[in-house]
């Protein structure tokens, strides 16, 4: 029984809020022209105010995502440049030596240990050297300079490398300069 009388008091509550909202209905019906057009009027200036408002928002993510990259670009080499003082703290170490005693062994050894340092900090930011003798010649990493016969080498392989090519990640920052055969044959320049 309780259940019916809780289902009765809910319909009436439905009833009740149904029926306070068609005076609602029938006020907006009920207004005059000149309120309906000051009613549209405040809705157009509540959605302009809410369009300059977005506007702004937008203009404002734009400047700053602007200054943000400019920071970005600015300060990209910070990273590197960091790891790479140590290395010219040891070229001057090497010079300050190399200008005390005249020992080239020494100072050869220490320039050595110096490029080791260097290659690796440039390593550990995802330089690598690009492989060219002995590899099939590839236009993507290599550049051909000349063509020489080999006995050795069969067609388009690089025989000689003149100058070291690399790669930064997956990007060739630059061909590895090589010399390539051309199988058994006359030897040109090209």
């Amino acid at each position: 029984m309780e259940e019916i009388r809780e289902e009765n008091a809910q319909e009436k509550e439905i009833e009740e809020e149904s029926s306070e909202a068609r005076p609602e209905e029938e006020e907006q019906k009920e207004l005059t022209p000149d309120q309906e057009m000051a009613r549209m009027q405040q809705e157009v200036e509540q959605a302009n105010d809410m369009m300059l408002r977005l506007a702004a928002e937008l203009d404002n993510y734009k400047k700053r995502v602007a200054k943000e990259r400019e920071s970005l670009i600015r300060y990209a080499a910070q990273d590197v440049l960091q790891e790479m003082v140590p290395v010219l703290d040891n070229f001057e170490r090497a010079i300050e030596s190399a200008n005390k005693s005249k020992d080239f062994d020494s100072f050869l050894e220490g320039v050595k240990m110096i490029y080791k340092n260097m290659y690796d900090v440039m390593g550990r930011k995802g330089l690598a050297r690009i492989d060219a003798v002995g590899e099939t010649f590839d236009p993507n990493i290599h550049e051909a300079v000349m063509q020489v016969t080999s006995q050795e080498h069969p067609e388009n392989v690089v025989v000689e490398e003149l100058q070291k090519g690399y790669m930064l990640h997956d990007r060739v920052i630059r061909p590895s300069m090589v010399v390539v055969s051309k199988g058994k044959g006359e030897e040109s320049n090209g």
